[in-house]
């Protein structure tokens, strides 16, 4: 079992990503902006960042994903947004960032990356839940 942060703040898009991670046996934590999800990354055992990229309030989200990174260069990020730009994609991945999930996204490809992430790094991924959405 893995711990994943969602630093989001839409709360349908929390609650989805809630639900397919915690279906596939992991434990989530949830931040409605920059501020709380640097404050849970630093704190806790953070496996896996799932990070918005457009986020309103004091830290943006390029920002945000800038300090992730300084502050846990060995955690896997992976990028949420609804319109992301080739430069802002390509800055992500000059950073490192693992992946990216363009809004809307299908369960399915939520769950490969997780997955993926997870087994890139040799951590033995739970069996999955299924559960509805």
């Amino acid at each position: 079992m893995a711990k994943i942060l969602i630093i989001e703040d839409e709360p349908v898009v929390v609650s989805l990503l809630k639900r397919i991670i915690t279906g596939m046996g992991h434990d989530v934590a949830v931040a409605e902006d920059g501020v709380q999800g640097l404050a849970l990354a630093g704190s806790e055992n953070i496996a896996i960042i799932v990070s918005d990229l457009h986020m309103p309030g004091e830290i943006s989200g390029m920002d945000l994903i800038r300090r992730l990174r300084s502050a846990k260069p060995q955690c896997a990020i992976v990028v949420v947004s609804g319109y992301p730009s080739p430069d802002v994609m390509g800055e992500c991945e000059q950073m490192g960032i693992t992946d990216f999930l363009t809004k809307p996204f299908e369960m399915t490809f939520v769950q490969a990356v997780i997955e993926g992430i997870l087994r890139s790094r040799g951590t033995a991924a739970p069996t999955q839940q299924k559960q509805p959405l």
